[in-house]
């Protein structure tokens, strides 16, 4: 696909781009507010109706929109979309932390520190990123302890999988990306009318919770709206509605829409039709706080404290269950117990970042400028 930067110094500055690209404004705070939600709601001192779940819906459509704006970026910089980067990116950054947390979690299951039913099957079903289907068809049962959310992580997995090279396929048919944009949103909508169908058919909560087919559409929201209606790239707001309508009205009553649809109970709604509520609301409340880092919300969400959670919010959310199960016996009180708990996390997070995901991002771009772009992956008329 299209032709690639031609010498090494193109190479590094294509590396720099990224690099710019995935510090968009205020998405480290949004990513810290979704993991402050499922930390709260895993605790135990769970506010009453605590929406828990919302926290993992943020991050699928933080995720689809920050891939695929990325992608975007990369092809119309270099006409090329390079898929083996791509899964190098994905895998030096994701898989080592996670195998990192699934070894803690067998650890401490195999000495006792927590109780445990690990079998090597929930083990490789975790390796292997089929955590989210085990839970469909086995449960939790034979799963390291404290270690079900990896769900979330199968099912972003299984998107990065397919979606890169989707996208090109589509795009060497020479369909626009508004096209491709329009195209996800009406996956969306078939997303929803699944979810519909399996909830009339009786199915599990679990699959309705934690399958890839029944989840996808929250990456996919994602997607659409860095193809649509990107702020990062100059795209106008859907009908070219102002900016100060959006933050005067569109937003307070996003916001207003999001917060009573995550309070919802029944789950014949809350797993069919809730989610694509939300994934609708958290359009124009990303619109808004990526091009107003200097509002009141922008100043919160890019805060030094707050930006630096978000960087460790991968960590924090693969270890938060472990930490709030080891303390969990202690004999304090609960709020004292969630604290200690969060502060553990937030210290063996920070390990985390600094030992294991930093020093692979340091190799993950010295890897990508030796990497070749494989003929495959060129096209030498790109359109968009």
């Amino acid at each position: 696909m299209g032709t690639r930067q031609g010498g090494f110094g193109g190479n590094i500055a294509s590396t720099r781009e990224q690099a710019r690209a995935e510090s968009i404004p205020s998405l480290d705070g949004v990513r810290a507010i979704a993991v402050l939600i499922v930390f709260i709601g895993h605790g135990t001192n769970v506010p009453l109706m605590w929406p828990g779940n919302v926290g993992v819906t943020i991050f699928f459509f933080l995720s689809g929109f920050l891939i695929t704006t990325l992608l975007r970026r990369e092809w119309n910089k270099t006409g090329s979309i390079s898929l083996s980067k791509f899964y190098l990116r994905r895998v030096l950054r994701i898989l080592p932390p996670a195998y990192i947390t699934i070894s803690i979690a067998v650890v401490l299951g195999a000495t006792g520190v927590l109780g445990a039913t690990t079998t090597i099957w929930g083990v490789l079903a975790e390796v292997l990123n089929l955590t989210n289907y085990y839970l469909v068809f086995f449960g939790r049962e034979g799963l390291p302890p404290e270690t079900s959310m990896l769900w979330s992580l199968a099912v972003e997995e299984h998107f990065y999988l397919i979606f890169p090279a989707v996208m090109i396929l589509l795009l060497r048919h020479r369909l626009t990306q508004r096209r491709i944009g329009r195209i996800l949103l009406i996956a969306c909508g078939v997303g929803l009318l699944w979810r519909i169908v399996l909830t009339i058919g009786g199915a599990s909560f679990f699959h309705l919770y934690t399958g890839t087919d029944t989840r996808f559409d929250g990456l996919l929201a994602g997607a659409a709206m860095a193809l649509l209606w990107n702020p990062v790239e100059g795209d106008p707001f859907p009908f070219r509605i102002s900016r100060r309508t959006i933050a005067r009205v569109l937003v307070p009553i996003a916001i207003a829409l999001f917060a009573a649809s995550a309070l919802i109970q029944r789950d014949a709604i809350r797993l069919s039709i809730v989610d694509t509520v939300q994934y609708a609301c958290l359009v124009p409340i990303f619109w808004f706080v990526i091009t107003r880092p200097s509002s009141w919300v922008g100043r919160i969400l890019n805060n030094q404290v707050v930006a630096h959670i978000g960087v460790l919010s991968f960590s924090i959310y693969l270890l938060h269950r472990l930490a709030i199960a080891v303390v969990a016996p202690l004999a304090i009180i609960d709020p004292a117990r969630d604290m200690l708990a969060f502060a553990m996390t937030i210290a063996v997070a920070e390990v985390m970042y600094r030992l294991v995901e930093m020093p692979l991002a340091k190799v993950r771009r010295r890897l990508e400028v030796r990497l070749p772009m494989r003929k495959h992956e060129k096209d030498p008329d790109p359109v968009l």
